[in-house]
């Protein structure tokens, strides 16, 4: 087979090149490489099946990424403006949520792909399903495909879009970064992003339980970020969305630690000062009714526990100033040892990648004439909130068009 442009992916990334490369082109010169029977199906799972397709708000200060310069002025080809005109260009109804995040108005991530796939079959782009592409090489002033299947494909210009190693039960298992090596580039190491951590020596008693909170991630006592929202205690340590957005920041930590706020409107010495009237009260006259009204009684016992306490078995008034300072603390500062994530098929999304610096601002490669790398192959990761579907929507749409103009020009590959 051959084609102008060839996509090698068909989830968001690659199928919105498509569509891009199809606009310049007409879609008969246009294919996908897909090597699932299906194209989109990671789609599905995207929030919590409701899909949030952008955020308004996407910006730099929400994405982790070596250059950050560059990932600047890749958003701004493609802001989340355009690729929501691009999505109502094909029949997509959204809807904003004030914080600025943007749903499909039916809030079912299956309504995304049918629109997708609804768009693809009417341009004419061939998806060519079950074909896993296992090698590049030059062929006369384009490049050649070869797959694990033993088929060839060839096309004057090739985006690779075949994702991360994020969720590979959705088929992104990281093939695309050694593809990308056999092209001249270089890969910053691929690490787990929005996914749970890991914690040492977790208590058994928080297992299920859920408070809202801060989370903090620390090296070695050094605040990193934090992170507010709705924190969740689970059998191998934190989840929830302040814990997946902390996971992208963990390779920067030597000594990673966690630590829980689970009363962050109050300081400290509040804390404390409410402890101490409280333990004078008679309204609050044992253990376990000291924290009453403050937190979940299992998350307050968990607590008492972490320092030491027995909350069943003593009055609040015999609580020392050193208890009930140890206490304060660790509502403000219950810290975990963090040691790792939970594995690939758990992560939402892939740190690391290959550098922005070795790609223009339409993805344009600078080391192999001719192919283009969008989406999560990229050294760019994006918080919760719809900015990694962005990400994907941008760099997609840019380059699309990039290399179907290209093709349509019969311009030689940028170097």
């Amino acid at each position: 087979m051959e084609r102008d442009v060839l996509i090698i992916g068909g989830g968001a990334s690659g199928l919105a090149a498509a569509l891009a490369a199809a606009e310049v082109l007409g879609g008969q010169r246009v294919a996908v490489l897909e090597r699932l029977d299906r194209v989109g199906k990671k789609l599905l799972a995207t929030g919590n099946g409701r899909c949030n397709l952008t955020n308004r708000n996407a910006a730099p200060e929400h994405y982790h990424t070596a250059h950050p310069g560059r990932l600047a002025r890749m958003l701004e080809r493609v802001p989340p403006e355009a690729a929501l005109d691009f999505f109502a260009g094909l029949g997509l109804l959204c809807d904003t949520q004030p914080d600025g995040r943007v749903y499909p108005y039916c809030y079912q991530a299956s309504m995304v792909l049918d629109v997708l796939r609804a768009a693809l079959e009417r341009a004419g782009v061939s998806a060519v399903c079950g074909q896993t592409a296992a090698r590049f090489c030059r062929d006369g002033g384009g490049l050649a495909v070869e797959t694990q299947e033993g088929n060839r494909y060839r096309a004057a210009r090739v985006i690779l879009a075949a994702g991360g190693a994020a969720a590979p039960q959705f088929g992104t298992d990281g093939a695309g970064y050694a593809l990308a090596r056999a092209a001249g580039h270089s890969v910053r190491t691929p690490y787990p992003c929005l996914v749970p951590l890991r914690c040492a020596a977790f208590p058994a008693g928080l297992k299920g339980l859920r408070a809202n909170g801060v989370l903090t991630l620390l090296d070695a006592g050094r605040p990193l970020r934090a992170a507010r929202g709705e924190i969740q205690f689970a059998e191998y340590g934190l989840s929830g969305i302040p814990a997946m957005q902390l996971s992208c920041l963990l390779p920067q930590a030597r000594q990673p630690q966690a630590a829980v706020d689970l009363l962050p409107q109050l300081s400290i010495e509040e804390v404390r000062g409410m402890l101490e009237a409280r333990c004078q009260s008679s309204a609050f006259p044992t253990l376990e009714t000291l924290l009453l009204g403050l937190v979940g009684k299992r998350l307050g016992y968990a607590a008492m526990k972490a320092c030491g306490l027995q909350p069943l078995s003593r009055a609040s008034a015999g609580l020392s100033p050193a208890e009930r300072g140890a206490l304060a603390e660790t509502l403000k500062n219950w810290r975990f040892a963090v040691t790792g994530t939970l594995p690939w098929a758990q992560a939402q999304a892939t740190g690391g990648g290959v550098p922005l610096c070795e790609v223009d601002e339409n993805g344009a490669s600078r080391k192999c004439p001719g192919l283009y790398l969008v989406g999560e192959v990229l050294d760019a990761v994006g918080e919760c909130g719809g900015f990694n579907l962005q990400w994907a929507w941008a760099t997609g749409i840019a380059a699309g068009r990039a290399a179907g103009q290209a093709a349509l020009e019969g311009t030689p590959g940028q170097r």
